[in-house]
């Protein structure tokens, strides 16, 4: 049996990239230091912001609640909103929002349920019975952030918290250079640059690996939903999550390393592409790098493409 390297019982995991066997008690001790780390370098909360956690129930989002509670839940006039975004798939959220919600309350966090249908008029479900060519994803990501956005927004949130882990951040950083989208490689988590109608978002798991995660909620017995969206399989992160996992068979560190190195070429970026800054969407008015936001050209194709299958079937 593999021995803890810091107390000698009797270990849970090695740390490949670290090289070191650590306990139960140790292994938690080692990510939650992580997590505290990655706030002070992020963030400096205040002791009156309110701040929005997005919790969708999985083991990111609950680990990012538990540890919001660890570390800031004595903070006085420091308020917690959790909140679920209902993306209106059929049997997927109820579940995950009764877990969310019990847990919040045990934790003695504000919780609320936010719907697709109710900030954009329009739920996940209509879009795959209507689009057959763009992935449900695409939708779903672009309206989850708009959503996100508008929320935090309007009760006044200083910030928004979102459970990226370090998965996560490498596959962006990749699809994005792939794409030689340099624009949305600027615009990934954490945001320190303030910008008008955006709420900043702070992802406190950046430096910790998806496998961790799973760990860290299994040892530590939080509540979380593990079933993955029935559409999740048609997403090409997929394909990016497979080449850096089996590039970490090799070399341990290298989801580490992706990340280091967009924080090092990230001013320089920045510096280059100064000019660039963030319009309000002609049409609803959020944030946008051009004229409409994406959010508004997805929700004019969806009216198109329902329009035309409404007058099929009348022809």
């Amino acid at each position: 049996m593999m021995k803890c390297d810091k107390c000698g019982k009797d270990a849970v995991t090695f740390i490949r990239y670290a090289g070191i066997a650590l306990c139960k008690e140790h292994f938690l001790q080692f990510i939650d230091r992580k997590i505290k780390r990655e706030f002070r370098e992020q963030v400096r909360f205040k002791k009156d912001d309110r701040v929005v956690i997005a919790v969708s129930g999985g083991k990111d989002s609950m680990l990012v609640l538990h540890e919001m509670h660890r570390i800031f839940g004595n903070w006085k006039n420091f308020e917690m909103v959790a909140v679920t975004v209902d993306e209106g798939v059929a049997n997927e959220r109820e579940h995950a929002i009764k877990i969310a919600s019990e847990y919040s309350k045990k934790l003695g966090i504000e919780y609320r349920v936010i719907h697709f249908s109710d900030f954009i008029g329009v739920r996940l479900e209509d879009v795959v019975s209507k689009d057959h060519e763009i992935k449900p994803c695409t939708y779903c990501g672009v309206w989850r952030r708009k959503v996100l956005n508008e929320f935090a927004r309007s009760i006044n949130a200083n910030y928004l918290v979102l459970g990226t882990n370090l998965d996560d951040v490498a596959q962006s950083i990749i699809m994005n250079v792939s794409r030689g989208d340099t624009a949305r490689l600027l615009r990934l988590a954490p945001h320190k640059k303030i910008r008008k109608s955006f709420i900043p978002r702070i992802i406190p798991l950046r430096r910790v690996l998806e496998k961790e995660v799973k760990l860290y909620v299994t040892l530590a017995e939080i509540p979380h939903y593990s079933k993955r969206c029935p559409y999740a399989i048609h997403d090409i992160r997929n394909k990016y999550r497979e080449f850096l996992n089996d590039l970490e068979k090799t070399d341990p560190s290298v989801k580490f390393a992706v990340v280091n190195f967009y924080d090092e070429i990230k001013p320089l970026l920045e510096k280059e592409y100064s000019h660039m800054e963030m319009n309000a969407c002609k049409i609803c008015g959020e944030p946008t790098p051009g004229t409409v936001c994406k959010s508004c050209q997805l929700l004019e194709r969806y009216r198109t493409l329902a329009l035309k299958n409404t007058e099929s079937r009348y022809s």
